[in-house]
């Protein structure tokens, strides 16, 4: 019995999470299987309006998107064009791929300061 690759986009700066998903210029995109990274590329975010940013994190097939901060409108387009998010993370983006594989990503090493994520369960649901 074969196991489903998922595809999870990080939101990139340099070698790390970007801070804020809407100003963002790279996604990581990564297809994750049994957790190891199988495929991986990098996007970069074509200019134009805060729909376009959406329909180009739609249109990798993206099913996983990982990000530092996040605004209420992103997350709640992204979540209804069903793409599940797990904002504020921070950290080496190939630090939080593997640990996104492992399903070792919640707690606080990789929360962002501040957020309170790592204690309860933010008002978003992750």
């Amino acid at each position: 019995m074969g196991c489903i690759a998922v595809k999870v986009a990080i939101a990139k700066w340099e070698n790390s999470i970007s801070p804020l998903f809407d100003v963002s210029r790279e996604l990581l995109v990564a297809e994750v299987e049994r957790g190891q990274v199988i495929t991986r590329r990098l996007v970069r975010f074509v200019e134009g309006d805060w729909f376009s940013r959406i329909e180009q994190v739609v249109n990798q097939g993206v099913e996983t998107l990982i990000c530092g901060g996040i605004s209420d409108f992103y997350y709640r387009h992204l979540l209804a064009r069903g793409i599940r998010v797990i904002p504020w993370v921070t950290g080496e983006v190939e630090e939080v791929l593997q640990a996104f594989g492992q399903n070792e990503l919640s707690g606080k090493k990789f929360a962002m300061p501040g957020s309170g994520r790592w204690r309860r369960r933010c008002r978003r649901g992750w």
